[in-house]
């Protein structure tokens, strides 16, 4: 018969047991925590492309935004001066238009004046 084992043996095989349990649970979180600092590793790779890419099409589309602000500031500078140009010529044109019709309005006036005078002074004399 086999003697019963000490309680030093009971103690150190009940100390290896929850040893290798704790051992086994480290080995298992430390290949967990490598995956994780793997994926993280991983994932900042692909945001900082992400971000970088995001930051040239912010800045391409600043650029373009920048250009088609100055494009429109051209063209409206260009159109102000054809309606200026237009205004001028349409003024001009108004007042050479005008001319005729004062002149002949002046020279009725006058003639009427003329008329007006001329029997106010043959009735009083």
């Amino acid at each position: 018969m086999e003697r019963p084992p000490t309680k030093e043996e009971v103690l150190f095989e009940w100390f290896l047991g929850d040893s290798k349990e704790i051992l086994a649970d480290l080995k298992s979180a430390i290949a967990d925590a490598t995956s994780l600092r793997d994926g993280i590793g991983q994932a900042k790779a692909e945001l900082d492309a992400t971000v970088q890419a995001a930051t040239r099409e912010l800045v391409a589309a600043h650029r373009e935004l920048t250009q088609a602000i100055r494009d429109a500031k051209g063209t409206n500078a260009e159109v102000v001066q054809v309606v200026a140009a237009s205004g001028k010529r349409a003024a001009a044109a108004g007042v050479m238009q005008a001319l005729p019709a004062l002149a002949i309005c002046s020279g009725v006036s006058a003639l009427l004046g003329a008329a007006i005078a001329a029997f106010v002074v043959r009735w009083l004399t």
